[in-house]
């Protein structure tokens, strides 16, 4: 009888407990925490154990946030959120893409750009080509897209939403920058135009096709092996 008496006393203490805790929230608080129970309720690939444990866990999260003024929607985002969060794990870290990652990217854009239109051109105006190659030159394509790969993290770095403050520059330092990239990457054009013709071979426009379909194929495959972000494409 008295082993009764003192499991309930023991329950109704641990009520009072979790009563004071579901007070200390705030209003979005603990209607972040109802949405969430509910969503957690009607799923039923989650045990109910990895269900108690998630709960929690974003209570005490809460709970922390709340003492440094956080809300559960800085947190978590939305109850949708935190409830994809425990169902596929917490979201990895942001791999970090190195420099020469997006000069490739960048080049193999320029590239493939350059291969379909000069492939095209040569289809449709094959003599004029033939009779001033310039650009449409293998070496002087290679050669532009490679510093235009170059300089165009410089700026697109600065023009991402995510970049850092410190990347977020005045307007006219970004204006100035893209000034100077353009005029760099003319001069880079107009001299590797110049090039006489046994330097710089004009292949056939099956080539270029080519080379456009194979860049193509190859940078979907580096940009999901090496989480590349940015760029122009």
């Amino acid at each position: 009888m008295s082993e009764d008496k003192t499991v309930e006393r023991n329950a109704g203490k641990q009520d009072v407990e979790k009563h004071k805790e579901n007070q200390t929230f705030t209003k979005r608080n603990e209607d972040f925490m109802f949405r969430l129970t509910k969503e957690l309720n009607a799923n039923d690939k989650l045990s109910d154990e990895k269900k108690q444990e998630a709960l929690q866990d974003t209570k005490l999260r809460l709970l922390q946030g709340q003492l440094k003024g956080e809300t559960a929607k800085q947190i978590y985002g939305t109850p949708t959120d935190r409830m994809k969060e425990i169902i596929e794990g917490p979201k990895k870290a942001p791999v970090e893409t190195k420099y020469w990652m997006k000069v490739l990217d960048n080049a193999m854009v320029f590239l493939m750009i350059f291969a379909l239109m000069f492939g095209i051109m040569l289809i449709m105006q094959p003599k004029s080509i033939a009779q001033e190659p310039g650009p449409a030159g293998i070496t002087a394509m290679l050669a532009i897209s490679v510093i235009g790969g170059a300089c165009a993290p410089f700026l697109t770095d600065r023009l991402q939403p995510g970049a850092s403050k410190k990347k977020h520059q005045s307007i006219w330092k970004t204006i100035g920058m893209a000034t100077g990239m353009i005029l760099v990457w003319m001069v880079a054009y107009m001299a590797f135009s110049a090039l006489p013709e046994s330097l710089n071979p004009v292949l056939p426009f099956e080539a270029y096709f080519v080379i456009a379909a194979v860049l193509f194929v190859f940078r979907l495959w580096f940009k999901r092996r090496y989480h590349v972000t940015g760029g122009f494409m």
